[in-house]
């Protein structure tokens, strides 16, 4: 017999030990938290130190790029200060673990067709900038990378595909023309609630923003659609209800929302609604702001904002290669 289990059967001894559930809930919730935050201060800060950190940051600075490459009316000279850290990580990575890694030479090719769209067009960089693209070209030599061009046709062409086509078929889209139907989003949705969910409590909401005025609003909150979020017609925000969730459960609202979201990204695919998810990585204030323009209920927690629209004819898509295999499956 346990402990628990002989003060228990003690007289009178059970109603104040229910009494002292929701004190050992907010304990159990402190613990959880806490290490939840030892782990992420102690691992995220070894950004710059390991080589999975250097090679993120260089992922993440590279995906700057060929997004830039694919913007409508694309800037010329965009991203200089973004290429010049990039081009530096470079050359730090090789130096610690050399220049075999798939996502390193991605990189590089990145950095050549920048090089190759400037100089077609006649565009003279600064000085710093093409010394500092020239040496690393000369020290890496590397195809220039294509982003993909294609039609309004030939990327809804396999929505009806088999799964590894249709899959394989969708993009973030940084492109929009026209509107798009809240009908073709409804369907969308409707589609989406096939995603799994704990114990089918499905904690997913989805806030559709239309007022063009309110989806700007929205959007200048957010960082990562600059050059295309004055294209956006309808904002998607996905949210995740609190409510649902015990004290161990706490992340798996997240977890949730990320199963329905891509759910929901298929389905919008599937549903000829042009699309690119955006990450909601902001401090409080920022969250408190969206939440007046929107009026999001308190338990939800915002997770993800989809920007929709309807595509042009002609478009670009970023290519975004994907890691090995072996990087991802682990088999024990």
């Amino acid at each position: 017999m346990t402990i628990k289990s002989f003060i228990r059967k003690i007289p009178g001894v059970c109603h104040y030990w229910r009494a002292l559930d929701p004190l050992r809930s907010k304990w159990n919730v402190y613990q959880l938290f806490a290490y939840d935050r030892r782990r992420f201060l102690k691992y995220s800060r070894q950004a710059y130190l390991s080589r999975e950190g250097i090679l993120a940051s260089i992922i993440a600075a590279y995906h700057v790029i060929e997004k830039g490459l694919t913007m409508p009316n694309m800037r010329f000279g965009f991203g200089r200060d973004v290429l010049l850290n990039l081009i530096a990580e470079l050359h730090k990575f090789a130096d610690q673990y050399g220049a075999n890694d798939q996502q390193f030479r991605c990189a590089v090719a990145v950095i050549a067709e920048y090089n190759l769209v400037h100089n077609d067009a006649g565009f003279v960089f600064d000085e710093e900038r093409e010394q500092a693209i020239k040496a690393l070209l000369s020290r890496f030599p590397e195809s220039p990378s294509m982003q993909i061009e294609v039609t309004r046709e030939q990327y809804f062409s396999n929505i009806t595909a088999p799964f590894d086509i249709f899959s394989a078929s969708r993009h973030s889209v940084r492109h929009f023309e026209g509107a798009i139907s809240i009908d073709q989003i409804k369907r969308a949705v409707a589609l989406a609630r096939n995603a799994p969910s704990f114990c089918n409590r499905q904690p997913c909401r989805v806030h559709l923003i239309s007022s063009p005025d309110e989806v700007q609003r929205c959007l200048a909150l957010q960082n990562g659609n600059r050059g295309f979020g004055h294209l956006v017609d309808k904002l998607l925000i996905i949210t995740s209800d609190l409510r649902v969730a015990r004290n161990t459960e706490r992340n798996d609202v997240y977890t949730n929302s990320g199963i329905f979201m891509m759910n929901l990204s298929y389905a919008l695919h599937r549903n000829e609604v042009a699309h690119c998810l955006l990450n909601w990585s902001v401090l409080p204030d920022v969250d408190r702001q969206l939440r007046r323009i929107v009026s999001i209920p308190e338990p939800e927690s915002i997770v993800v904002l989809i920007g929709c629209g309807s595509s042009p004819k002609y478009f670009k898509l970023a290519i975004s290669p994907r890691k090995n295999i072996d990087e991802i499956l682990m088999i024990h």
